[in-house]
C-alpha cells in the first residue's frame, strides 16, 4: 500500500523578506541569528512563475525576494586560463564552483542600470556577486578572441571549462 502524497499548508501571510543586501526579516525585524537564516535558506524555493517559498514537508509561505535570494560574498580562484575554476561562497554558507550547472550571467539591472552579475547556486536559487567579488571577477576577464565583438563585448571569464560572457553589461 502506498502512501499519500502530503501537501504542504499553505501559510496565507508569512510576512517574510529578503532585503537586496541580502539581509532576511520576519514581521518587518531583521534575523540576526545566522544559523537561523542558513535554516530558512535550506529550505527555500523557487516556483516557475519566480515567486518564492520557505517550504517544509508540513507547511510552505511565500517570501518576498528584491533581487536575489542570496548574495556571493567570497570568491576564490583556482588554476588559470581555461582550467580556472571559481569558487563562490555565499552570505548563507553555500559554496558552488562557477560550471555549466552553476552559470553566471551577467545584466545590467534594469532598476538602477548597474551590473547585475548573478550565479546559479541551486535548483533555481540565484546568488547576486558583491561588489568585490565582481570586481575581482571582471579582473580575471579576457578578450575572447571568436567572438567577433568590440573587446568590451567579447571579454568572458572561465571557470569549470566554461567561458562565461559578460556581453550583457554592454547597454
Amino acid at each position: 500500500m502506498t502512501q499519500p502524497i502530503r501537501v504542504p499548508r499553505n501559510i496565507q501571510d508569512l510576512d517574510m523578506r529578503i532585503a537586496a543586501n541580502g539581509d532576511w526579516f520576519y514581521q518587518g525585524s531583521k534575523i540576526n541569528r545566522k544559523a537561523l537564516v542558513r535554516l530558512f535558506a535550506s529550505v527555500l524555493r523557487v516556483e516557475a512563475d519566480g515567486r518564492y517559498f520557505l517550504q517544509t514537508p508540513a507547511e510552505r509561505g511565500e517570501v518576498v525576494v528584491e533581487k536575489t535570494p542570496f548574495i556571493a560574498v567570497l570568491m576564490s580562484v583556482e588554476g588559470s586560463g581555461r582550467e580556472q575554476r571559481l569558487t563562490f561562497e555565499t552570505n548563507v554558507g553555500d559554496r558552488v564552483v562557477a560550471d555549466t550547472d552553476h552559470p553566471l550571467s551577467f545584466t545590467l539591472d534594469a532598476e538602477t542600470g548597474e551590473p547585475l552579475p548573478v550565479l546559479l547556486v541551486r535548483d533555481g536559487l540565484t546568488a547576486r556577486l558583491n561588489r568585490a567579488v565582481f570586481y575581482q571577477l571582471v579582473d580575471l576577464a579576457v578578450e575572447d578572441p571568436t567572438s567577433g565583438a568590440r573587446p568590451e563585448t567579447g571579454m568572458v571569464v572561465w571557470s569549470g571549462g566554461q567561458a562565461f560572457s559578460l556581453a550583457g553589461l554592454d547597454p
